[in-house]
């Protein structure tokens, strides 16, 4: 004889399962970041720019869709830049990808002052990398905004200021990464 009415299913007993279904099913591992090196690249009067090296690997099975940085670096005696740089890239499984992010910071006026202009300066960046979980359930996750993992990272190390040899004015210093020297950690 077949039950009359609606199969009732406690709640909890679907719910659980379905959960932990989704907590699991969207997880993956995260992309390893490796802040290379940093150097500055050109100069203003007023502002310096600076690239970030990172190298990104990615130790799972499947692909790994990256979507945005968000990280500051500190130059001492410069100055500190904050913000985002969209990643759009993907770590192949097993891979690894180099990228470069930028970042300007205003010079100060009063920099040959604050900075030692014959020995190497430090630089430190630190910062998250967004990245999409592997699978189409992590896929679902990510784009519904409701799994958005961040992996963060820093790195350090040191490159020079040179004072130019002739210059109109010789108190702002130009830079150069000649001769600089890397170093970096997670």
């Amino acid at each position: 004889m077949l039950p009359r009415g609606p199969l009732l299913i406690p709640l909890h007993r679907v719910l659980l399962p379905l959960v932990a279904i989704l907590l699991l099913g969207g997880c993956g591992s995260p992309p390893r970041v490796e802040a290379t090196a940093a150097r500055p690249i050109s100069r203003t009067e007023d502002a310096a720019e600076f690239r970030i090296d990172l190298r990104l690997s990615n130790a799972g099975t499947k692909d790994l869709p990256l979507e945005r940085f968000q990280y500051s670096l500190t130059v001492e005696g410069v100055g500190r830049f904050e913000g985002r740089w969209a990643a759009l890239r993907t770590i192949p499984p097993g891979g690894k990808i180099e990228v470069e992010i930028p970042a300007s910071i205003p010079l100060p006026a009063d920099l040959a002052q604050r900075v030692d202009l014959d020995a190497p300066v430090s630089w430190r960046i630190e910062g998250g990398v967004r990245y999409q979980a592997s699978g189409l359930l992590g896929r679902i996750l990510f784009d519904a905004g409701i799994s958005r993992p961040t992996h963060e990272f820093a790195g350090s190390g040191t490159f020079t200021l040179v004072r130019p040899a002739s210059s109109a004015n010789a108190a702002r210093p130009a830079i150069a990464s000649e001769g600089s020297t890397f170093e970096s950690s997670d």
